[in-house]
C-alpha cells in the first residue's frame, strides 16, 4: 500500500470510529421514554389530579398559558368528555436537531377515549441528544367530529 492510500484508510478508519463512539440511542429508546412519561401525565390526568398534572410540563410550555389556566382546561376536558377510559398511542415520531446543542424532539399521538366521546393528544418532548432530561413542552388536544 502506498502512504496516500494508507493515510486515507487510517483518517477513514478514526473518522468510523469516532462516529460509532458519538451515536445517540435509536429512535425506540426516544419513543419508550417518553411514553412512560405520557403515561404519567395521562394517569395523573384520570384521577383528576390536575394540580399534579401541570408540574410535568417544563416552565416554557406556560409561555402562552398560566398553570391555572391550564387546570382550568384540563379540568373541563374531562367534564366534556367525561370520565377516563382508555388510551390507544396512534402515532410517533423522533427528530434529531443538529446544532451547537444537539436535540431531539419526541412527538405522540394518543386517542384518548373518554365515558361520552374521545379526544387526539399529541404531545411534544424535548431532549438531549441522549435521550435524558426529557421534558414536555407541548400539548395539543382535539376533538374529531363524532359521525352520528
Amino acid at each position: 500500500m502506498r502512504i496516500g492510500k494508507l493515510s486515507t484508510f487510517i483518517c477513514l478508519s478514526g473518522l468510523l470510529v469516532l462516529l460509532s463512539a458519538c451515536s445517540t440511542p435509536s429512535d425506540k429508546v426516544f419513543k419508550q421514554r417518553a411514553e412512560v412519561l405520557a403515561r404519567q401525565l395521562l394517569d395523573t390526568m384520570a384521577a383528576e389530579n390536575y394540580a399534579d398534572a401541570v408540574k410535568l410540563y417544563d416552565p416554557r410550555f406556560f409561555e402562552r398559558v398560566t398553570p391555572a389556566e391550564w387546570q382550568t382546561i384540563l379540568k373541563r376536558l374531562t367534564e366534556k368528555l367525561g370520565s377516563y377510559k382508555s388510551r390507544e398511542l396512534t402515532a410517533s415520531r423522533v427528530k434529531h436537531g443538529f446544532s451547537t446543542i444537539s436535540t431531539a424532539t419526541t412527538v405522540l399521538v394518543y386517542h384518548v377515549h373518554y365515558q361520552k366521546s374521545y379526544s387526539v393528544q399529541k404531545f411534544t418532548y424535548m431532549s438531549n441528544a441522549k435521550a435524558e432530561n426529557m421534558t414536555l413542552v407541548g400539548h395539543y388536544i382535539d376533538f374529531p367530529v363524532q359521525k352520528k
